[in-house]
């Protein structure tokens, strides 16, 4: 037999399909159509990548604080700053305290004359009070000194009388008298006090003082603040005149010496310490006593009351 020649068979040409399937193959997923070829069969080259240039941005901008963030914040830096200050103040208070051992002063209504006391038909009262107050400093190293000390006293609740006493310091581990007069002249009272005060010999009988007070450490002098002493549970009656002067003794009558007790020392602490003892200052206001009759003798405490505005401690 003689040989026979055969045509080389050609490639199959890939044929896009538009149903999902080529070549008659079975469905599938869409395989991608190959690169177009260039002259001589060689495969193109793939495209060259071109980044994108970097398009400018702004800045980014700082967190802003709301209101409520800073009304939060104020409010935490007040609340510490008032606690370190409160702290601080403890420290400062305790400290004054070791040291100093601050204690107040303290008054006593020591006599009482009720001089003149007139209740008029028409409810004018005319009155005169010579009074006498003891204060003490118990401090040994605070000294006070007070202002004017404006003092009224009232009988029975009626409005008896006003004085003024003037200012003084009251140096540490002193006892100061004071002795003043409060009077009143033609005041009208309500009715039913101005018959209380006719009817009645004994009288119950109250005194407040007020004065601007501060304090002395050293060369050291504190603000002045108001204070209020207030006195009550004594009574007074209207004194008796003084009796007639006796007469003077003939000369040829022996001379008669009466012989006061001195009093005795006080007996204390401070001596023991080397201390010297408490001294006594006698101050008088600026009006004098008139009419006759003794002081009567009283032991009215009083309570010293510091006064802020219209708070009373």
């Amino acid at each position: 037999m003689g040989d026979r020649a055969y045509a080389p068979a050609s490639k199959p040409v890939p044929v896009r399909a538009t149903n999902g399937t080529a070549n008659g193959g079975a469905g599938g997923p869409p395989r991608p159509a190959p690169p177009s070829m260039l002259p001589g069969g060689r495969v193109p080259p793939p495209p060259m990548y071109r980044p994108k240039p970097a398009q400018s941005r702004p800045p980014p901008r700082p967190p802003r604080r709301s209101a409520r963030g800073w009304c939060c914040a104020c409010c935490l830096w007040l609340t510490l700053v008032l606690v370190g200050l409160v702290l601080l103040g403890a420290i400062a208070a305790g400290v004054f305290y070791v040291v100093y051992r601050p204690q107040p002063p303290s008054f006593a209504v020591t006599s009482l004359r009720l001089a003149a006391l007139n209740v008029s038909d028409s409810d004018a009262l005319t009155s005169r009070i010579d009074f006498t107050v003891t204060a003490r400093n118990p401090n040994e190293k605070i000294a006070f000194a007070y202002g004017d000390m404006a003092a009224s006293f009232t009988a029975d609740g009626a409005p008896l009388g006003d004085g003024v006493v003037p200012g003084f310091l009251h140096a540490p581990g002193n006892t100061t008298v004071i002795r003043g007069a409060a009077s009143a002249a033609a005041a009208t009272i309500d009715p039913v006090q101005a018959a209380a005060l006719r009817s009645r010999k004994s009288h119950a009988m109250s005194a407040e003082m007020d004065a601007k007070v501060g304090f002395q450490i050293g060369r050291f002098k504190s603000k002045r603040i108001s204070v209020r002493v207030l006195c009550a549970g004594f009574s007074a009656g209207l004194a008796k005149p003084a009796p007639p002067p006796a007469p003077a003794p003939a000369p040829d009558a022996e001379p008669t010496v009466v012989v006061a007790a001195a009093p005795a020392p006080a007996r204390g602490r401070g001596r023991s310490r080397g201390r010297s003892p408490r001294s006594v200052v006698r101050t008088s206001s600026s009006s004098s006593s008139s009419g006759g009759g003794k002081m009567t003798p009283t032991d009215a405490k009083c309570k010293v009351r510091i006064k802020i505005w219209i708070w009373s401690f």
